[in-house]
């Protein structure tokens, strides 16, 4: 009598149990999923008809979301990176940056470039991490993890990155370096 009534108010309570649907292949792709895909884009901005910025990568997914507008630029083979060319305030070019992938949030105008990140300025400057992230607005180029940084006159190791777009002035913590001095200065 016991076994049947543990049964029954077992059966019972299972039966009232809220039957969730699994979620559609509609509902998962418009959640999850980019709202545009593109191979082999290019993506210019300019500002008052001087570019401003220039990626070019193999494969771009557009997100558009309640919150943010952003793509994610990628390269699909192995070996292939995203490209981006960044230009001063007078059109002219600041840095060329190269990444695995790079993320551009369009509302912000800002780009967060990862995985073997390098970028190249003018007069040999050049800066190497797994990530940085550059402002338009701020014309700033910054990272919170490791940086090392190549200057004609001397290399620079270090922790949170804080630049401007055309690497001359660079700020860095726990520094360590290597600095050549001429010895007709002395």
């Amino acid at each position: 009598m016991r076994f049947g009534l543990v049964l029954f108010l077992g059966l019972w309570i299972a039966g009232c149990s809220r039957q969730v649907p699994p979620p559609s292949v509609d509902v998962v792709q418009t959640q999850d999923g980019p709202d545009q895909e593109s191979w082999n884009p290019t993506y210019f901005i300019s500002e008052n008809g001087l570019p401003r910025v220039h990626i070019r990568a193999s494969y771009m997914a557009y997100f558009d979301r309640a919150d943010s507008t952003y793509m994610v630029l990628s390269g699909l083979e192995d070996g292939a990176r995203v490209l981006v060319d960044i230009f001063d305030a007078q059109g002219d070019s600041a840095a060329v940056l190269q990444a695995d992938e790079v993320t551009f949030f369009d509302r912000e105008r800002r780009m967060v470039a990862r995985g073997n990140v390098v970028a190249q300025a003018r007069e040999g400057r050049r800066v190497q991490s797994e990530q940085l992230e550059w402002s338009e607005f701020e014309k700033t180029v910054t990272t919170d993890g490791f940086a090392r940084i190549d200057m004609p006159d001397r290399q620079l190791e270090g922790y949170g990155l804080q630049a401007d777009e055309d690497l001359t002035n660079v700020r860095l913590t726990n520094v360590t370096g290597t600095v050549l001095i001429d010895e007709d200065d002395q």
